[in-house]
């Protein structure tokens, strides 16, 4: 029996043109081959299964090459050659800084460069996790890779570029990697089909390049293992099985069901999709893919970042033709935040359920909205001429037909609410729920449309002061003058002592911050006497004691001190 290899060691490029997706890595080390400006330090950097390893190999297959193709590619013939293909070659050393990340590792490499190249011209020492190695192994490590020996090249190769020192970096040359795109995974997977005599369709291949994300290793581990599981052919409902992937058509279902507003279907299939072992985050971040994907087909301009086969993407052009944009972007935001208190909620497929039921409401919210905005718009707005004479002027037409959908609406919901959705007796509860949850956004709505003015302040002032007991108190209030611009509620006051007065008064601050749309309106009470010309202070009187009061009452009466004498009485000083 033939020992197996997997593709991902099968197939590996042994050229730089074979090389996948990494054209300016390719062009530009073939170029310093053929102009002989091979540098002695190369730091390789980007995403996992990319091909930074490869292109190592590669290269120092290449510079020990005794007969190269044009200088850039091995004979694979030379004795170099077929000792690189044997893994028996001494000129070419690899070190996994994962597991060897050690000061003493890193002198066993520095001593093997002061040994001469056998068999070839070059010693090429690959460090793969370069990121892994300890500061100290860094230090001991940079005088070498700063000025190594003439037949020493290091090539550097790591996923995390961030945590290498700035001293390594700056003796290397670097050249970033970039993740592959779905296309050229499918092209390579579709020669590799045809190499191994297996039949394939393009939605399942582009299901492995999605699930690859950009990885050509990845995407040959997950050819290897549907290959071991259907055989001799690859079809989009066995790759989608053996992944455990939400099939498509659940989303276009979904999405169809939410534009009708048919809330008890939505219920239901996310409920299939439950039974079928699908985790509710699982479900959120797929759905919220294919909002995605119907936002890219929304515009001829961006249908190129639509990377699908051609029959899914036919489905998202149609679907995407009768979605409005501000829904998709609307539901993105409620998936969003789904996706992000996910983990928080207590009862997660309610969370889910929530997060649905908006979507299938979300048009009669925006329109619900809509109207109430319109009845309330700001009076400075409604008595300005000037806007009036322009908006009439400016867009007549639209304004009608703004009217007759405003006027329409309530007759398209009362054809909806005719035919209810059928619930079942099981789902009462959280129908329930979900309804209360869209009642609330909808008096949230409602709150975020109201309007401020300096007149409301002054109506509350007065309701205020009706209920007031204290004449002075009220005497003050009724002084006070408003000044609102944009988000700033400014209360003037003629004193110092009239500023006491007001601050003391929380219950009518509480009341007029009560009024305001939101939290971000400012208040605050300004001393300005020039406002107030006529205004004389009040001096609230004073509580006398019982010697002042028999003071008082004395000087208004001069027997009261005879009184006091014949019947000999003490007049109390408190």
């Amino acid at each position: 029996m033939e020992k197996f290899i997997v593709s991902a060691r099968k197939y590996r490029p042994s050229t730089f043109d074979e090389v996948i997706g990494q054209n300016h890595i390719s062009a530009t080390l073939k170029n310093a081959l053929l102009t002989d400006h091979v540098g002695h330090a190369y730091l390789f950097t980007g995403p996992r299964g990319v091909g930074k390893t490869t292109c190592a190999r590669i290269l120092a297959k290449v510079v020990n090459c005794l007969n190269p193709i044009n200088k850039h590619t091995p004979c694979n013939t030379c004795d170099s050659c077929s000792s690189f293909n044997e893994n028996a070659s001494f000129n070419i050393i690899e070190l996994d800084a994962a597991s060897n990340n050690s000061v003493e590792n890193i002198r066993m490499l520095v001593d093997q460069v002061r040994f001469q190249p056998q068999g070839g011209k070059y010693k090429v020492f690959i460090i793969d996790e370069v990121h892994m190695l300890s500061a100290n192994a860094f230090n001991a490590f940079l005088k070498t890779l700063e000025e190594p020996p003439p037949h020493a090249i290091f090539i550097l190769a790591t996923t995390e570029k961030h945590k290498i020192i700035p001293t390594i970096l700056s003796r290397c040359q670097i050249f970033d990697f970039r993740r592959i795109s779905n296309l050229d995974i499918i092209k390579n997977l579709e020669q590799i089909c045809v190499k191994e005599n297996i039949a394939f369709d393009q939605d399942g291949l582009h299901v492995i390049a999605e699930k690859a994300d950009g990885a050509m290793r990845d995407a040959l581990s997950i050819f290897d293992r549907i290959v071991s599981s259907v055989g001799g052919k690859i079809t989009y409902q066995d790759v989608i099985t053996n992944l455990n992937i939400l099939d498509h058509d659940y989303y276009f279902k979904m999405v169809d069901d939410i534009l009708l507003e048919d809330l008890s279907n939505v219920l239901l299939t996310y409920n299939e999709i439950s039974k079928n072992g699908f985790e509710g985050e699982m479900f959120i971040n797929g759905f919220s893919d294919h909002l995605r994907q119907l936002m890219v087909a929304k515009d001829i301009q961006t249908l190129a970042l639509l990377e699908t086969s051609e029959s899914l993407k036919t489905r998202y052009l149609d679907q995407a033709s009768k979605t409005k944009l501000s829904f998709i972007l609307s539901a993105l935001n409620i998936a969003n935040q789904c996706d992000i208190n996910f983990f928080r909620a207590q009862n997660k497929e309610l969370h889910v359920e929530i997060a649905l039921s908006k979507m299938v409401f979300l048009e009669r919210t925006i329109n619900t909205g809509e109207q109430f905005a319109s009845k309330k718009k700001p009076d400075s707005e409604l008595t300005s001429p000037q806007k009036k004479a322009k908006l009439s002027q400016a867009a007549p037409t639209p304004v009608r037909e703004e009217t007759d959908k405003q006027e329409q609406a309530p007759e398209v919901n009362k054809k909806t609410d005719s035919n209810p959705p059928v619930e079942k007796p099981k789902s009462k509860s959280k129908l329930s729920q979900l309804k209360e949850e869209i009642r609330k956004e909808l008096e949230t709505d409602k709150k975020n449309t109201k309007v401020f003015t300096k007149e409301i302040a002054q109506s509350i002032i007065e309701q205020y002061i009706e209920k007031l007991t204290s004449p002075y108190v009220s005497t003050i209030l009724k002084a006070i003058k408003f000044e609102l611009y944009e988000k700033d509620l400014s209360i003037f006051v003629p004193s110092a002592l009239s500023e006491d007065i007001v601050k003391q008064e929380v219950p009518l601050i509480e009341q007029i911050r009560g009024s305001m749309p939101d939290e971000s309106f400012n208040i605050q009470i300004i001393v300005n006497p020039d406002l107030f010309p006529d205004y004389k202070e009040l001096k609230p009187k004073k509580i006398l004691n019982n010697k002042e009061k028999y003071e008082l009452f004395q000087s208004k009466n001069t027997l009261v001190e005879k009184f006091v004498d014949i019947l000999d009485l003490k007049i109390d000083a408190e």
